[in-house]
């Protein structure tokens, strides 16, 4: 199955938002710091608690409502609501000014199991924190299906501030998690690693952020600490997001966690988000940007910016998984002084003992490392089928470390450049493409946090000058696997502007 940008693009759109909670059929029912538990829930006689809630015998179409600015301790329980018994949704939401809080203490603030056609927004939902007692998820929506979950600040849990598993046709958008353990938001399965099945599907994540999840202190044996995680899915977006300062806390010090990304997923595209200043245990791998690791295949990293992460900006790892890791492209994304601690601008890992890594198309991206260590590309395994084109290599140190070799790599139109004036590279790779100062609009400092910074008229980091050698010295990219191409670069400018496309990913623009 091959990428349908109709049909991704079309889970954006499934649903519409709406706020409040009344003008729908169904019964409402309405909790209030000046309710009572003997009251019939009414907007006049509304329930106090939501250990009242939980007694009652809710059904599709019915609406919960919680006083804004108000707090509600307990854990909301929701179990198999049938969508065949009404086309109405379920809500839960808040009324009056401001948000409810839900505190879930030591447990979940909200667990939903079996249900569809629902929608949770507008709350806040809290826990004693990570190594404060809480020793669970913020919210847990597990076997559902066609549900919105929008406009939620989730923190203070353990293991992750979102938990989805098995689930399909799932909108998540305008999410703050933060000070969470494991993730802020995390999508999995109990199918995450099968050879052929996937336990969710069609996944959408918007307009969210992810901040200051440290770690899990119960993970010892495997990373944690991530910002936004997706697992086990067919077909999914994640979209204008940004991650930071990620990581801190982890325990484990083997592999590590990464500001976005995802594993065992197939048809899946992270477009114009930014990742920076995600972190990982001082000893530990990880702590990067971007990653599609273990299992991935037909999916797209586009329109990204990475930078100051202590990890790679962008990683390309496969652990091992069951299902291959192929057909995958990264282009038109921004790395800009990522792997302070591990890896690069760029890293490629496979494990030497199990899984299969092959075909991914690397091109238009500007990668540029002025760190101390400046690795441009940590070329850790070589894989088959591996295509590097028009992309700019701008960096201090060396473009791999000596240790590693090249294989069966393809560099096509590339600009490499060493600022330190150690230019490296061998016979194969100078003959195919350029090494030349690239003449970028370097910036001062960067501190993006907007994921469509590019697309204002007053910015123009990292875009040519107009002497730059880059400009028209591209070359074409027919759609690699089939995926079909925008056909413009970060910034939303058509390509190409002249004859021929520009090498990286900010097209020259005459204004």
């Amino acid at each position: 199955m091959k990428i349908s940008f109709i049909h991704i693009y079309f889970i954006t759109l499934w649903m519409i938002i709406g706020s409040g909670c009344a003008n729908e059929p169904g019964s409402t029912f309405y909790l209030s710091s000046k309710g009572d538990d003997s009251f019939d829930g009414s907007l006049e006689k509304p329930w106090k608690t939501i250990e009242r809630l939980n007694k009652e015998p809710l059904k599709p179409g019915d609406r919960i409502c919680f006083e804004g600015g108000t707090l509600f301790p307990g854990t909301i329980l929701i179990d198999s609501i049938d969508i065949s018994l009404s086309p109405e949704k379920f809500i839960i939401c808040s009324y009056g000014k401001g948000k409810a809080i839900i505190d879930g203490g030591d447990k979940p603030g909200l667990d939903i199991k079996n249900a569809g056609n629902f929608e949770i927004r507008n709350l806040i939902i809290k826990g004693n924190g990570r190594k404060d007692g809480n020793n669970s998820n913020g919210v847990i929506v597990s076997g559902c299906a066609d549900f919105i979950i929008d406009s939620i600040e989730v923190y203070g849990f353990r293991h992750s501030g979102i938990h989805i598993s098995d689930c399909k046709n799932v909108k998540i958008t305008n999410i703050t998690a933060h000070d969470n353990g494991f993730a802020g938001i995390h999508v999995t399965s109990v199918k995450a690693n099968h050879p052929s099945d996937y336990g969710n599907e069609n996944i959408y994540i918007g307009y969210s952020i992810a901040f200051n999840n440290p770690g899990d202190p119960d993970v010892t044996d495997n990373h944690s600490g991530n910002g936004i995680l997706v697992s086990s899915a067919r077909g999914g977006i994640i979209e204008f997001c940004e991650a930071w300062n990620n990581g801190w806390d982890m325990p484990w010090t083997g592999n590590g966690p990464v500001g976005i990304w995802i594993w065992d997923c197939r048809d899946f595209i992270i477009q114009y988000c930014i990742s920076h200043d995600n972190k990982t245990n001082p000893v530990a791998k990880d702590g990067g940007g971007f990653d599609l690791d273990g299992g991935v295949s037909n999916s797209v990293i586009q329109y990204c910016i990475s930078y100051n992460n202590q990890g790679a900006g962008y990683g390309l790892f496969e652990f091992g998984a069951a299902k291959p890791w192929e057909n995958n492209i990264v282009r038109y994304n921004i790395s800009y002084n990522d792997g302070l601690l591990n890896e690069g601008s760029l890293a490629i890992w496979k494990s030497q003992y199990a899984g299969s890594m092959r075909n991914c198309e690397i091109y238009n991206n500007t990668f540029i490392n002025d760190t101390l260590k400046g690795i441009a590309v940590s070329l850790i395994s070589n894989c088959p089928g591996f295509r590097f084109t028009n992309n700019i290599f701008l960096y201090r140190g060396t473009f791999i470390t000596e240790d590693q070799k090249f294989s069966d790599e393809k560099f096509i139109s590339n600009c490499f450049w060493n600022t330190a004036s150690k230019m490296i590279l061998p016979a194969e790779i100078i003959k195919d493409n350029i090494i030349i100062d690239p003449c970028i609009k370097l910036p001062a400092r960067v501190n993006f946090t907007n994921p469509l910074i590019f697309r204002q008229k007053s910015q123009t980091a990292f875009s040519p000058e107009p002497h730059s050698p880059l400009i028209d010295r591209g070359v074409s990219v027919p759609p690699p696997f089939g995926l079909p191409f925008p056909g413009i670069d970060i910034a939303g400018t058509t390509v190409p502007q002249g004859k021929d496309t520009d090498i990286g990913a900010l097209e020259f623009k005459n204004l």
